[in-house]
């Protein structure tokens, strides 16, 4: 990924950040999505310059491999109606002298709550209830917490959380990149 543009939310009193983290994200998912399905592959990744456990910050870069298709994108056009509540630059070229890692920016789907997986559980293990099903499963649950985006599906309506991993890795690996600009193996460089 050689060129990029960086969003950056300016949340107010009335707006907090993690609202427009929903309203932007949701608007630059379809926007790569009708790119995937008007050329038939991705040419798209983010990252999230101030990613955290307890969020993804309020900067996003969006890469390309090429500056023409970066501003096909038209980021700007994509993003109008929340001007008032983002900034973004012009295209700008991967500064090559600033890269200090690469990382890669995947989703993370766990494998569901604890109360899915307590009824589950109830409905295998008939001498168990569910009260004790949730009781054995929270002691279980996973301690990793990952920031995320919450998000809202435009087929059926169910909201979700699209939680972002971020592994760094010393060199550049090449691969695909869903419709989020996230993948489970190509990069994105830092800096």
């Amino acid at each position: 990924m050689e060129y990029y543009q960086e969003v950056t939310l300016l949340p107010d009193a009335e707006i907090p950040v993690h609202f427009l983290w929903t309203k932007v994200f949701t608007q630059l998912h379809i926007a790569f999505a009708d790119r995937k399905n008007k050329t038939g592959c991705m040419d798209f990744a983010v990252s999230f310059p101030e990613y955290a456990a307890v969020g993804p910050g309020s900067k996003l870069r969006v890469f390309a491999d090429t500056e023409e298709i970066l501003q096909g994108l038209e980021l700007k056009l994509i993003l109008q109606r929340f001007l008032d509540y983002v900034h973004v630059t012009q295209v700008r070229a991967v500064p090559k002298n600033r890269i200090k890692s690469y990382a890669v920016y995947s989703r993370y789907q766990g494998d569901g709550s604890v109360h899915q997986k307590a009824m589950r559980y109830a409905r295998r293990h008939p001498e168990t209830t569910y009260e004790q099903a949730v009781k054995l499963l929270q002691q279980k649950k996973d301690k990793e917490r990952f920031p995320y985006i919450q998000m809202k599906s435009i087929s059926n309506q169910n909201q979700f959380r699209l939680f972002v991993q971020k592994k760094l890795v010393d060199s550049p690996c090449e691969g695909e990149f869903g419709t989020y600009g996230l993948s489970a193996r190509a990069t994105v460089p830092e800096f």
